[in-house]
């Protein structure tokens, strides 16, 4: 008998502001096994890389409190001196001291049980070009990756439109030049600007994790019922590849969505509900 299974995460930040205590619970109500703690406004990265011992104390309080388990800790680019630092930077110094701050958010992340951390794929940099900019990530990214193991941790990168990887191609090179680098797959990046969804899952074979909410072409974060994303050849598709792993419910409503009526956690509720479906129809 197969022992695969995904479990289902909840984005902290989906459903405004509020204490890491309320988030908690809140995120336990609607019935989530795991959560993905955001390092901005839930569980800060300045105090993490200032008491990485302290703030990974914190979470596991909040998670064993409110019977959840800490999936993975959305980081983004990397805080070193006060200043956010891409992995695609040039200046050598910099880049070194990016590495030091993220060794302790690893530190972090290891102690307070996390599966994975997010962290930037990279951007352009306009005076190094394309090609030396993506040299300059796959270096770093490859460096991370190490640290973040040696702690126990899975090292993933966002894919994401506003990236180094916004072609489909481009994110399958640079998995396949960087060792045990993993993706957090978020197939909105891709369906809002019309790349065929077979192109996107060429990447499910390099995913440690997911986002799930829906798109349309030229509508990101479109309502569930508008949605192009064909989950079901997604799910079926990491039966195949014998996936075990947790998907994130992602979405919060900005500006135009609370304008239009777009309620952030009916949305959560309509995609993981839909996809609990769909992995009792092809893992059970």
């Amino acid at each position: 008998m197969d022992n695969l299974q995904i479990g289902f995460s909840c984005h902290s930040r989906n459903y405004g502001p509020g204490t890491p205590d309320e988030i908690f619970g809140f995120i336990q109500k609607l019935g989530y096994a795991y959560i993905d703690v955001d390092s901005v406004s839930t569980i800060g990265q300045a105090e993490v890389i200032d008491n990485p011992e302290r703030q990974a104390e914190v979470v596991r309080e909040l998670c064993e409190k409110y019977e959840l388990r800490p999936a993975e800790y959305f980081l983004g680019t990397v805080l070193a001196d006060g200043e956010k630092l891409e992995t695609s930077q040039p200046d050598l110094r910099k880049r070194e001291r990016m590495l030091e701050s993220f060794e302790r958010v690893c530190r972090f992340a290891g102690l307070a049980g996390f599966r994975s951390i997010m962290g930037s794929a990279g951007i352009l940099i306009a005076e190094e070009g394309f090609d030396r900019s993506f040299e300059h990530a796959a270096e770093t990214l490859g460096k991370m990756t190490a640290i973040a193991a040696d702690h126990g941790v899975a090292f993933h990168v966002e894919p994401s439109q506003h990236s180094l990887l916004n072609v489909p191609a481009k994110a399958v090179e640079m998995a396949q030049r960087v060792q045990g680098l993993r993706y957090t797959l978020d197939f909105l990046h891709y369906q809002v600007h019309g790349y065929d969804q077979r192109e996107t899952m060429k990447l499910l074979p390099y995913t440690g994790h997911m986002h799930a909410r829906q798109a349309a072409v030229g509508w990101g974060k479109c309502p569930f019922e508008y949605g192009e994303i064909d989950y079901d050849a997604i799910v079926k598709r990491l039966r195949g590849l014998r996936w075990n792993g947790v998907i994130a419910m992602e979405f919060w409503s900005g500006p135009a969505e609370t304008a239009a009526g777009i309620h952030a956690v009916e949305q959560t509720i309509l995609m993981r509900y839909h996809l609990k479906g769909l992995v009792k129809k092809y893992y059970r």
